[in-house]
């Protein structure tokens, strides 16, 4: 999940890190009753990236400009992502831009300090970035070594580390998967500030994380409906152009019976994993959000059986059948109690396919006659 900037800076003066002082607005008007004093910086809240590329952060020099430019940010569309708020803060004087975050590298198995002596647009990818691997547990002598890699010295040296330091301890602490600061300031008065900032936190770590309960929702405002509601039951859903609906445990199953049906001549019409522990209630919540979707004329359901046993899947299939006799169906189950699955399908008219490549091609086939 993904937070807007307004709300990762309040994360941030949680932890002690420093930020402008800043309020949300939603609509032109409420300009008036901020006493920043002039210019001050307009800035769209919105979840993609290409913000300032985009001309969603604007300064205005008096109230009159502010309300003019307020009304044309508030009606702005960014890369799909629809300006709910802007966050209004005092125009700040700039004498440095550093970079600096904490993300996980799934390759070192660690999460890493990525940070640079420079800020700006794509600075990720620039060559003055420096990495350093965190050990557990952690010690400040990393966030002391970051700074000595940048090249700092003297006051700026341990202010960066204690920044550093910061920021990991809010990354380990709300388990998240990025914190960054870009830019992190330093001012002409040599004070650090994080100018802007994003968070990403972990998804399957959201059930622990009681500051986050009841964000999802709000947080999936730029994803379709069908996307939206599977977030909110625990299913991934990404949906495609075609008109084979593809229901599967593992996003790595998925991926597989989705290119066998590129193979033989279908189109999926999405992606949607159940994840591994689905049971009867869960599976059948995914068949109906891929019921829904007007475009898919067959569903094909690929399963293996492990933790989420086949007679749990096949009661479910059992069920949505009394409900939408008309929909075609295509099974594909291996596994755990697969024995009784099949004599549950054979009851209800459903025939099971026990390999994936003849059910795959019965799937193509009959999307075909769909057509």
């Amino acid at each position: 999940m993904n937070l807007y900037e307004f709300e990762a800076k309040r994360i941030f003066a949680d932890f002690g890190i420093a930020t402008p002082p800043g309020v949300r607005i939603t609509r032109p008007e409420e300009l008036r009753k901020i006493h920043f004093g002039f210019p001050f910086t307009l800035k769209c809240q919105v979840m993609s990236g290409g913000r300032g590329k985009a001309g969603g952060i604007q300064f205005a020099k008096d109230l009159n400009e502010g309300e003019a430019l307020a009304k044309k940010l508030l009606s702005m569309t960014i890369n799909g992502s629809r300006t709910e708020s802007l966050l209004v803060e005092p125009k700040v004087s700039i004498a440095r831009e550093l970079y600096l975050s904490v993300t996980l590298d799934r390759a070192r198995g660690c999460p890493i300090f990525i940070a640079a002596a420079e800020g700006g647009i794509e600075i990720e990818s620039s060559n003055a970035i420096v990495t350093v691997p965190i050990p557990y547990p952690y010690q400040p002598y990393v966030a002391r070594d970051l700074a000595r890699q940048l090249g700092l010295s003297g006051t700026l040296f341990n202010k960066v580390a204690d920044m550093a330091s910061r920021l990991y301890r809010l990354f380990e602490t709300l388990d998240l998967d990025l914190a960054e600061i870009n830019p992190l300031v330093v001012t002409s008065g040599e004070d650090l500030l994080a100018l802007d900032g994003k968070i990403t936190v972990n998804d399957d770590a959201m059930a622990r994380q009681p500051l986050f309960r009841g964000w999802q929702a709000s947080h999936m405002v730029d994803l379709p409906e069908r996307e939206r509601k599977s977030k909110m039951l625990g299913l991934n859903l990404v949906e495609l152009d075609g008109n084979i609906g593809i229901i599967c445990n593992g996003a790595g199953l998925t991926m597989a019976t989705m290119d066998m049906v590129k193979n033989f001549g279908g189109q999926p019409g999405n992606f949607l994993d159940a994840g591994g522990g689905s049971d009867q209630e869960k599976t059948l919540q995914a068949i109906e959000i891929v019921n829904e979707n007007p475009s898919v004329k067959v569903i094909l359901l690929n399963i293996l059986g492990g933790i989420t046993a086949c007679d749990e899947v096949a009661g479910a299939l059992v069920e949505f059948m009394k409900r939408n006799p008309k929909r075609t169906l295509v099974v594909r189950l291996r596994g755990n109690n697969q024995d009784i699955a099949e004599k549950m399908l054979a009851d209800s008219g459903l025939k099971l396919f026990p390999d994936l490549e003849d059910a795959v091609k019965e799937a193509v086939s009959k999307a075909k006659v769909a057509v």
